[in-house]
């Protein structure tokens, strides 16, 4: 977990679109594993971005204001959750009744709420509930893809870290006819976290709207000549990964 430390936070008014949900509570296929494989890649590749604009900078959140300040950069915030370092629990933003968290800054929180509600995703309807170690990465890069953010945060407290949506036009938003970052930036990725491989990597090249095409166990991603060509084993797992640009 060391890589997700130092991109998406150490451990130590603008708008975000409107998350669109289903009218119905019918079960669906979909589960947060499932959510996870679908957003990872471009998350991932955003997360990178913010990186490089935040760098090593020292961090502060305002609640009041509802921003995170690296410096003299300063970024909208939407709290989505928090994880205990005492017990190793979740707690979303919108069951923190006692946290004192503005209202305004928990309208994400409550829109994934009911996206949960919508598709039965227990992750997103149970308010506290115990979790393995890197959960709140999986989760700030879900909340990223399914909100569109520009990335997350997780502000560490002491006993715990809270995880921070982030929406503002400072951030640079990826460029999707460049391709030369994606063989460096999966790599990282799976490197970083549990994933199946294959499922992923199809999720990222439909996230990065490339056309896609497979062969056996080879898929190839191609946007105007340009080619991402990716060989899985049998098990999904990632052999090889090369770029024709």
């Amino acid at each position: 977990m060391g890589l997700f430390k130092k991109l998406f936070g150490k451990k130590e008014a603008t708008e975000i679109p409107k998350l669109e949900t289903e009218s119905t509570n019918q079960k669906t296929d979909i589960n947060f594993t499932d959510l996870l494989y679908k957003n990872a890649g471009l998350s991932f590749e955003k997360q990178i971005i913010f990186n490089e604009i935040t760098g090593g900078s020292s961090w502060n959140i305002n609640l009041n204001e509802g921003k995170l300040y690296f410096g003299e950069l300063s970024f909208p915030i939407q709290v989505i959750g928090s994880l205990s370092f005492n017990d190793y629990s979740w707690m979303w933003g919108w069951a923190n009744t006692k946290s004192g968290i503005p209202e305004n800054l928990l309208i994400k929180a409550n829109e994934l709420k009911s996206f949960g509600g919508k598709h039965q995703i227990e992750e997103f309807t149970d308010g506290h509930f115990y979790v393995e170690e890197g959960f709140e990465h999986k989760m700030g890069m879900i909340a990223v893809g399914l909100l569109k953010a520009d990335a997350y945060f997780c502000a560490n407290y002491g006993q715990g870290t809270m995880v921070i949506a982030i929406n503002s036009e400072t951030i640079p938003k990826v460029e999707f006819d460049q391709l030369e970052k994606i063989p460096t930036t999966f790599p990282q990725l799976i490197g970083a976290i549990e994933l199946d491989h294959k499922a992923s990597f199809i999720s990222y090249m439909e996230s990065r709207k490339l056309d896609i095409s497979s062969q056996n166990n080879t898929i190839i991603a191609s946007r105007n000549g340009k080619k991402i060509i990716a060989s899985f084993d049998n098990l999904s797992r990632l052999k090889n990964l090369q770029a024709e640009l």
